[in-house]
């Protein structure tokens, strides 16, 4: 098995409500597979006046071990509401996915 980390976000991004960035990866070697598996999230709300509701998180992974068994990408989506069915602005995602390839 071969492993990557990837980090989407940092602390003070602001992020649009629907977001969806594409995000390179290289293996340490050649795999057949690819699975992407959320580490870790960190969430933060900057307006005081409204209340997040839901947040989605979306990981696809974008692999051919037919053209290149080490690259390919990963599809992050995010999608987030406030509870009166508004969006949310202003809310700061730090995002880390573990990339395993066997």
């Amino acid at each position: 098995m071969e492993f990557v980390t990837l980090t989407l976000g940092r602390p003070g991004l602001v992020f649009p409500t629907d977001n969806r960035v594409r995000i390179p990866f290289t293996m340490p070697a050649p795999v057949r597979a690819v699975y992407p598996m959320l580490q870790s999230f960190r969430f933060h709300n900057y307006d005081d006046d409204r209340h997040v509701k839901s947040v989605q998180i979306g990981l696809t992974p974008l692999f051919n071990a037919g053209v290149s068994g080490t690259e390919g990408e990963v599809e992050i989506e995010t999608s987030f509401n406030d509870a009166d069915g508004y969006t949310a602005d202003r809310i700061v995602l730090e995002i880390t996915v573990l990339i395993v390839g066997r």
